[in-house]
């Protein structure tokens, strides 16, 4: 419900930041990642190394990207009620620049990643050989970079245009970012499943699924409303946005993160269904991979993780709506998502007599910690720059009025 008739505006708030406890804690973390990416590959452990490398910098990419789709579904959904948190989304975008740069760094360790990538293995695989066309490096390097290419691009126009709203005001640049945000969310599905398939699902190269593209979807989805979340609770909390952002908000977005826990349930489900229904060894050879060599107890703490508790401890409407309990919550669901990421990666590195076992994510934490550090502080950097507000978007009246 929202009320869009408001006589006066609240006093317009001073530019935000990053509060220097997040700042350390994210310095912090770029130290920590770094050290153990460092001790990897001096240690010679170049398959760990890459592996963690591949987690941290999908998991960070995720989070920009989803930055800018959360962006366009509202503008096409008319979600007036987020307007005043909608700098946060904006400032994730920054992130597809050197996010992009860095993901395509995973080239150089394709070999100690992917089967595919070697000419040899190719030569003697009947079903390499066949995939061959699109399992390539060269291939690989040109729909990857293109993707960021493109969403680096639909970020600058859409960001633009919001920006150059806060100096021109009108509807005219609203209307054009809806149609702008139809467009994206089209090439966004495209591409966004070009680049799931070459860097995750392509480490099985044997397995196929056609939902595992809308599962990665939908990874990035909770995982990005998880950081909106947590931005928008830390911002209340602080009173960094009195007036503009509050206790109603919260509710709105802790609804929307309530919502993709659910939904992430149904997809993973989904896909493990039908794949035990039809026990097709192409296909179940991806979960069995998972559930031998000590595996699966990590399988099984996934949901758990990923649904059960954020299930479980956003039910109450309080815990919608109070900065304390939707902060912890969030975090619990960013760690869900490297916890997915592992599963999805490390036991895809290694075949044969060199399977991979499982064991404690000791460096791979560490790598995304250094990532999620590496976002966090150009995330903030962002943020400080603009407005906190876009104070003459012709939605903010009904968004200070929303009540929920």
């Amino acid at each position: 419900m929202s009320h869009a008739h408001l006589h006066t505006l609240p006093e317009a708030p001073a530019r935000v930041g990053l509060p220097s406890l997040v700042k350390g804690l994210a310095f912090g973390g770029v130290i920590v990642g770094g050290a153990g990416l460092a001790w990897a590959f001096a240690a010679g452990e170049l398959a760990l190394a890459w592996s963690t490398y591949l987690i941290g910098a999908f998991f960070a990419l995720g989070l920009a990207v989803f930055g800018l789709a959360w962006i366009a579904m509202l503008n096409l959904a008319g979600g007036t009620w987020a307007v005043t948190m909608r700098r946060v989304p904006e400032a994730m975008t920054a992130w597809l620049v050197p996010g992009g740069v860095l993901a395509l760094l995973v080239l150089p360790g394709a070999g100690s990643l992917y089967q595919w990538a070697h000419v040899d293995v190719v030569a003697a695989d009947a079903v390499l050989a066949h995939k061959a066309a699109f399992l390539n490096l060269p291939m690989f390097a040109a729909f990857a970079a293109a993707s960021v290419l493109l969403w680096v691009v639909f970020a600058a126009r859409m960001v633009g245009a919001s920006r150059r709203q806060d100096r021109e005001g009108g509807i005219r640049l609203t209307r054009s970012n809806r149609a702008m945000s139809a467009l994206f969310l089209v090439v966004f599905a495209i591409t966004f499943s070009i680049v799931s398939f070459y860097f995750l699902l392509s480490l099985d190269a044997h397995w196929f699924s056609t939902m595992f593209a809308v599962l990665v979807f939908t990874d990035i989805s909770q995982t990005g409303t998880a950081f909106v979340t947590l931005a928008a609770a830390l911002l209340v909390g602080a009173g960094a946005l009195k007036g503009f952002l509050n206790e109603h908000h919260l509710h709105g977005i802790g609804k929307m993160l309530f919502a993709w826990t659910g939904f992430w349930a149904y997809i993973y489900f989904c896909q493990f269904m039908l794949i035990w229904y039809a026990n097709l060894p192409e296909e179940t050879a991806y979960f069995l991979r998972r559930t031998d060599h000590g595996w699966m107890p990590y399988l099984l703490l996934l949901p758990v993780l990923k649904f059960a508790l954020p299930f479980l401890l956003l039910l109450p409407r309080d815990a919608k709506r109070k900065p304390a309990r939707l902060v912890p919550v969030a975090v619990l669901v960013l760690f869900a998502q490297f916890w997915e990421l592992f599963l999805m990666v490390a036991p895809a590195i290694g075949h044969g007599d060199a399977v991979a076992h499982a064991h404690l994510p000791v460096v791979e934490l560490a790598g995304t910690l250094g990532f999620i550090g590496l976002f966090t502080l150009v995330f903030g950097w962002a943020l400080q720059r603009h407005d906190p507000v876009p104070l003459k978007d012709p939605g903010l009246a009904d968004c200070l009025g929303y009540r929920s």
